[in-house]
C-alpha cells in the first residue's frame, strides 16, 4: 500500500512538472533552410524531417541540437519518419544562459510536440542528457512511445547513479571546468576540457569544423547541464519497472566509465530491455560510429 502511494505521489509530481506552463517566448532568431518550427507551451521548437510512415523522434543531449543527428537522418528516412528535433535553449535558440534550462519544461515540451504530431506512437531515440528527457517522457507519456533508445542517459538521476562516487565526482569536476571557462569568456577552452572527459585526450582538435560549431552554437547548455538535477522530477527504480515499451540500452565500448556505470543501474531496473556496446566508439557514438549506431536501432525498432 505504502509503495502504490509513493508511486501516485511521483505520478503527480510528474504531471505537475509536465504542465509548467512558462512565459511565451518569442522568436527572434530565423530559422535555417528547410527547418521548421512546431508551438508548443508557447516556445517554437526547431525540428527536421525527412521520410514518412512511422515517426522515429530523435533527441540530442547537451552541447548539441538537431543537427546532432545528421548521420542518422537519411538512413532512418528511407523506412520512416525521421524528426531530429532541438529542444528549448538549444540553437537554433541563440542562448547564452539566461533566464531557465528545466528538464522538467523540455520533457513537457516534447511530450506535448509528439502529441501534436498527431502521427500516433513514435520510436523515441535519445542520447545522453536527451535520453534522461526520452525517459522521462516515455514515463509522462506512454501511450506515445512504441519503443524507448536510451543511449548513454541518466545521469544526474539519482535512482542510476553509479555506486562508485569517483565516477560521479570526475564527472561533475569535468562540467564544473567547462562552467568556469565559458564563464571567462574561454568558449573553446571549456569545450575541449568536455570533449576530452567524454571521448578521450585530442577529441576536442581531432574535430571537423561543423561540429566544433555545434558544440559552440551550444555551449552554454553544457554549462547549465547538472545545475537543474535538484529541480527534476522524482523518478525511481520502480518507475523504471512500470515502463511498458521495449528499451534498447546503448554504450561506447570506449565511453567514461561512469556512463557504463549508469547503464548497469538501468538495466537492473527495466523490465523489457536489450542493451549493446557500439564498438570502436566512446561517448558521442551516433557521431564517431553510425554505421554501428544505425544498425543497432534500427535492428531494434524494425522488429517492433
Amino acid at each position: 500500500m505504502r509503495s502504490r502511494l509513493l508511486a501516485l505521489l511521483a505520478s503527480a509530481t510528474l504531471l505537475v512538472a509536465c504542465q509548467t506552463a512558462p512565459q511565451p517566448v518569442a522568436r527572434t532568431w530565423q530559422l535555417p533552410p528547410d527547418v521548421k518550427a512546431m508551438r508548443v507551451n508557447g516556445y517554437d521548437m526547431a525540428y527536421l524531417e525527412r521520410g514518412a510512415g512511422v515517426p522515429v523522434v530523435f533527441v540530442h543531449g547537451a552541447g548539441a541540437d538537431y543537427r546532432y543527428w545528421a548521420a542518422q537522418m537519411d538512413p532512418f528516412a528511407a523506412k520512416y519518419r525521421a524528426i531530429a528535433v532541438s529542444l528549448r535553449n538549444y540553437y537554433p535558440e541563440p542562448w547564452r544562459g539566461e533566464g531557465t534550462f528545466s528538464l522538467n519544461q523540455q520533457v513537457a515540451d516534447l511530450v506535448a510536440f509528439i502529441r501534436q504530431l498527431g502521427a500516433g506512437p513514435v520510436h523515441l531515440v535519445g542520447h545522453s542528457r536527451g535520453g534522461t528527457v526520452a525517459i522521462y517522457v516515455t514515463r509522462a507519456a506512454p501511450e506515445l512511445i512504441r519503443t524507448l533508445t536510451f543511449a548513454e542517459g541518466g545521469t544526474g538521476m539519482p535512482a542510476f547513479a553509479p555506486v562508485d562516487p569517483a565516477l560521479v565526482e570526475r564527472r561533475t569536476v569535468a562540467l564544473r571546468a567547462v562552467a568556469e571557462k565559458l564563464s571567462k569568456g574561454e568558449v573553446d577552452a571549456g569545450l575541449e576540457i568536455f570533449m576530452e572527459y567524454t571521448g578521450g585526450p585530442g577529441s576536442w582538435k581531432n574535430l571537423p569544423d561543423r561540429n566544433r560549431q555545434l558544440l559552440r552554437d551550444n555551449a552554454w547548455t553544457l554549462a547549465e547541464a547538472d545545475r537543474d538535477t535538484g529541480t527534476w522530477a522524482p523518478f525511481s527504480c520502480d518507475d523504471s519497472r512500470r515502463l511498458n515499451v521495449p528499451v534498447l540500452l546503448l554504450g561506447g565500448d570506449s565511453s567514461p566509465a561512469t556512463f557504463g556505470a549508469t547503464l548497469d543501474r538501468v538495466q537492473s531496473c527495466l523490465s523489457k530491455v536489450e542493451r549493446q556496446i557500439i564498438k570502436n566508439s566512446s561517448h558521442s557514438m551516433p557521431r564517431i560510429n553510425p554505421l554501428g549506431f544505425n544498425a543497432a536501432v534500427m535492428t531494434f525498432i524494425d522488429a517492433r
